[in-house]
């Protein structure tokens, strides 16, 4: 006798919708005047959270440094090397006020120290490093001696070796310049002269805000920003925060998989080589039926003209075993 059993499973899938993001224009986080005007200056590091006491995911800590003319590295030597170790969760650098890369930490070990030839010229240059919290820890016993931000900064390969600038006179700003202007809010983004045009969006600059409209989908189903196209940075619509984002892609044992044996929690993993998080979860409740503002602060560079708002639609299968 054969008995057909009958089986539900539900497959989730991610569609276009028929929204269409208009208008982008972006704003660059101005860094040239870092440190000019600030309010807390202090020899050596500060930690983070007692400075910026969570009202940003954002330090700027800034210094200058002279370098004498007579250098080596100026006359087609090795450029320098800068080190800067962090207590975490990630950090940007800026020389002179061009990007010079970035260093994270990860889930398991917070601290990391970034490494990177720096461009330097004689007389003054200007150190801008930005570091930035991923929000609080959900963890863990004691958290007030938990510690965030830079706790080093060292300069390699002068013609008098290293040199220790974790003692030297900082600057201190909390927080971007956006985030002071509200510019992710509906009243903040008018406060400042945006640049139009497609090709700003794609020029993957780091530390730029990106604004663009769009009215609401029909129909009732879930909705998602795709930010697959994107770096790390935080977004909002219609001033409400949909959260912060970063395409860290997967990695880890991704190959044959078998639950054979003592079970660990590296058995079976997948989704390497694919973001941790690319879809973002919008509220319908926040939307309007026409002309919604989406504003994207992006801390890597990305091509903001590719967000697409995407629907969820769950799909019913039936399987029949015999």
């Amino acid at each position: 006798m054969h008995v057909k059993v009958g089986v539900k499973t539900l497959h989730t899938k991610m569609s276009p919708t028929n929204s269409k993001m208009f208008s982008w224009e972006t704003y660059d986080e101005d860094i040239s005047s870092l440190g000019e005007s600030s309010r807390i200056t202090a020899r050596g590091l500060l930690e983070q959270m007692n400075v910026t006491r969570d009202t940003s995911d954002y330090l700027w800590y800034t210094t200058s440094i002279d370098i004498s003319p007579s250098e080596s590295f100026l006359r087609g030597g090795k450029k320098p090397t800068l080190n800067v170790d962090s207590a975490g969760h990630a950090l940007h650098v800026f020389i002179n006020g061009q990007f010079s890369g970035s260093a994270f930490g990860t889930r398991k070990d917070r601290g990391f120290t970034f490494t990177g030839p720096v461009n330097l010229h004689a007389g003054a240059n200007h150190i801008a490093l930005v570091s930035v919290a991923v929000g609080l820890p959900n963890v863990g016993l004691h958290f007030e001696t938990w510690k965030t931000g830079i706790v080093g900064v060292y300069l390699n390969g002068l013609d008098k070796g290293k040199k220790d600038l974790s003692s030297h006179k900082w600057s201190y700003q909390v927080g971007l310049k956006g985030e002071a202007m509200y510019l992710a809010s509906p009243e903040g983004v008018s406060s400042v002269e945006w640049i139009q045009g497609s090709l700003a969006t794609q020029s993957r600059q780091s530390m730029t805000w990106y604004k663009a409209y769009f009215d609401a989908p029909t129909g009732n189903e879930p909705l998602a920003l795709d930010m697959r196209s994107m770096g790390k940075g935080q977004v909002w619509i219609n001033g409400q925060s949909v959260g912060r984002y970063w395409m860290a892609y997967g990695n880890g044992e991704c190959g044959k998989c078998s639950y054979s044996g003592t079970y660990r929690p590296t058995k079976c993993q997948g989704g390497c080589g694919h973001p941790t998080q690319r879809w973002y979860h919008v509220p319908r409740s926040w939307l309007k039926p026409k002309q919604n503002l989406l504003v994207v602060f992006e801390e890597l560079g990305g091509d903001a003209s590719k967000i697409s708002l995407v629907r969820r639609s769950v799909l019913n299968r039936h399987h029949h075993n015999k």
